[in-house]
């Protein structure tokens, strides 16, 4: 039987590999602490940025590159050898169906997980075995959730309730910037630097943001420096509600 005990810790992903379908360049970082999790994936191909100086600069096609981006969190639950993984922030909308993995290891230590509601298997590698730290924060718009491990972190950042980013991703797609393209890029997921009370993104599903400071922990709440999808800047004050050591 599959415990808690066995997913803590900082995992990276080797492959997925589903009917027609093969990865094995996405960055993808899972951080799990108790039952609370943060989950980033980053495609390995990314946009020509230069010139730009925010997310609006660029033209459809860089818009829909980055938007191949993922990133979730919130609590996972484990049943015999089966793990749920419940997004209460997931960066492009609720989605269509639970996800939810059959878990296993082969004889290195890896772990397989198999989908029980889609065809794929995905193959993970486990970073770092230290113990994991959580914080969770929330206010009237956003809730968070900090995973860490040392001074390595991933963040997710989003609205609870996110509407489905697919209508704007198939515009962009199309080539046509729709009016509510800067909502496919609203909320924030990242791996990041943790030095003290800075965090600082290293990969993060905004590339605008990456090597600056995105959060600052206080002992009762965090700020989040939000980079807006025009570039604005805005200080986002969210009390924490629940820590794991």
């Amino acid at each position: 039987m599959i415990t808690p005990a066995h997913i803590q810790g900082h995992w990276v992903r080797d492959w997925i590999k589903a009917p027609g379908f093969e990865d094995h360049t996405t960055r993808v970082h899972w951080m799990q602490a108790g039952d609370i999790y943060a989950d980033v994936r980053i495609p390995h191909t990314r946009p020509n940025a230069v010139g730009a100086t925010c997310l609006a600069d660029l033209n459809p096609a860089a818009l829909t590159t980055l938007a191949k981006a993922e990133g979730f969190a919130g609590t996972t639950t484990l049943d015999g050898d089966t793990c749920t993984w419940l997004r209460e922030i997931n960066w492009h909308g609720t989605p269509d169906e639970p996800d939810v993995g059959a878990i296993s290891f082969d004889v290195e230590g890896r772990m397989i997980e198999t989908g029980v509601h889609a065809d794929y298997s995905e193959l993970w590698t486990q970073k770092a075995k230290g113990t994991t730290a959580a914080r969770c924060f929330s206010n009237d718009t956003f809730i968070g959730v900090l995973v860490c491990a040392a001074d390595v972190g991933v963040l997710g950042i989003g609205q609870p309730v996110k509407p489905a980013t697919t209508p704007a991703r198939d515009a962009l797609n199309r080539g046509t910037i729709p009016d509510n393209a800067d909502t496919v890029f609203d909320g924030l997921h990242a791996l990041c630097k943790v030095d003290g009370p800075r965090v600082t993104a290293v990969l993060a599903t905004n590339p605008f943001v990456e090597t600056q400071t995105i959060l600052t922990l206080g002992e009762t709440d965090v700020t989040w420096h939000k980079t807006g999808f025009d570039g604005t800047q805005q200080n986002i004050h969210l009390p924490i509600t629940r820590t794991t050591e």
